[in-house]
């Protein structure tokens, strides 16, 4: 049976949360305050939101803490799931000649209390993570732990129902709106946690759903960037790089990332999004061989000599582009692919020199993605999405052709 720990608190609301301000010990806080790890299915998605939100920086507030007598950290926002949290007031009893009014002590009356935990929380830091990781680094070492690990600062609970996505949503929501207002927060962090972001949301219910994105295939990349390493056979895309096509297969209106898109709009791009991989996985050889088959790598289709464009991320995002054009010209997802597949899709090819290929480099051109989804409907016969976009694509392919 865990221990209940047992709180002085004051309890305040704003807006619509409850939230109850509280102090631990450091020792507390490297015992109770654990990862995010259950804001997503997929348990590699999660790890990296470890990753992004707690891990770094975490060395330099260790060195602060056991170096600096005059340490300070400030108050950390707890997130509360599970577990039967329970705050109960406190009587407060003042002397008559201290002069306080009966508003005055029913007001602090109200407030005062103690917060019981049982001991069957999770608790994660929503705001603080980096102060938290400090202090667990630095506990650590059983010395540092007996100097300090009395040391006590101030956290402020909040709690969510872990059983409703609206709990957790709500959660997930907190944390970027209170990292908004403290400092820009990473891309990666954003399409881990936004919730007003449709893009990031469609992004995250995309991987928790598509079996191409089940953590044993390993074909999704959790890293900061969009680029692939070389030394990654598996990886078919990056989560940023899967975000960018979530974004270019949007056809809708404008505002999709701006306030929260409702349920119905989230379902429907979620589901072209969804039928866009299944019909990659159905109409493109490549993928059949390497994501169905399994008898191939993703590595092996990003060589100089075998470099198939829907192996990278230039190369998705083109496509995707190219599709959802296909599809606001009211051609199905599955019509959309089979127009395309009529182009020439390995950039080794000259078709694609100087667009996504240095051939003299063999290196890859990643800054062309609006050409390249032009030369790409051009190669696959169909119209491209403006005339300035084929002005530039001509005069990118004369200028090639002066200089052979």
């Amino acid at each position: 049976m865990k221990t209940a720990n047992l709180l002085p608190s004051i309890r305040s609301r704003v807006g619509d949360w409850n939230y109850y301000v509280t102090t631990l010990s450091f020792q507390e806080v490297s015992e109770l305050i654990k990862a995010p790890d259950e804001i997503h299915e997929r348990k590699k998605l999660a790890e990296w939101i470890q990753r992004e939100a707690i891990d770094s920086h975490s060395e330099a507030i260790a060195t602060y803490i056991v170096g600096n007598p005059q340490r300070f950290l400030g108050a950390m926002i707890v997130g509360v799931y599970g577990g039967s949290p329970n705050w109960t007031p406190l009587n407060v009893k003042v002397p008559a000649d201290e002069g306080i009014s009966e508003e005055q002590l029913q007001r602090i009356e109200g407030r005062l209390g103690l917060l019981r935990l049982s001991g069957s929380e999770n608790l994660f830091a929503i705001d603080g993570q980096h102060r938290v990781a400090g202090i667990k680094l630095a506990l650590k070492d059983a010395k540092v732990a007996e100097q300090i690990g009395n040391d006590s600062m101030s956290a402020i609970f909040v709690a969510h129902d872990p059983k409703s996505e609206a709990g957790k949503q709500r959660t997930r929501r907190l944390f970027t709106t209170v990292n908004k207002k403290a400092k820009i927060i990473s891309k990666a962090a954003k399409i881990a946690l936004d919730e007003d972001d449709g893009f990031a949301i469609v992004t995250r219910r995309l991987i928790d759903s598509h079996w191409l994105f089940e953590d044993a295939r390993k074909h999704v990349l959790y890293t900061s960037g969009g680029s692939i390493p070389a030394t990654d056979t598996s990886s078919i895309t990056s989560v940023v790089g899967l975000s960018e096509i979530v974004r270019d297969l949007y056809g809708g209106p404008k505002g999709f990332d701006q306030d929260r898109p409702d349920e119905l709009a989230l379902a429907a791009h979620l589901e072209l999004c969804k039928s866009f991989f299944d019909e990659l996985l159905a109409q493109i050889p490549e993928f059949k061989v390497v994501f169905v088959n399994k008898k191939g790598t993703s590595g092996a289709y990003r060589l100089a000599e075998c470099n198939h464009m829907l192996f990278r991320p230039i190369g998705q995002r083109a496509f995707a582009r190219a599709v959802q054009l296909l599809v606001e010209r009211k051609n199905s997802v599955a019509t959309a692919v089979k127009k395309l597949r009529a182009a020439e899709l390995f950039i080794q090819n000259e078709e694609w020199h100087h667009i996504m290929w240095n051939p003299v480099a063999k290196t890859m051109i990643t800054n062309k993605v609006l050409i390249a989804e032009a030369q790409l409907l051009r190669l696959a016969g169909q119209p491209l999405r403006n005339k300035t976009i084929g002005k530039k694509l001509d005069a990118l392919l004369a200028s090639i052709a002066e200089e052979a």
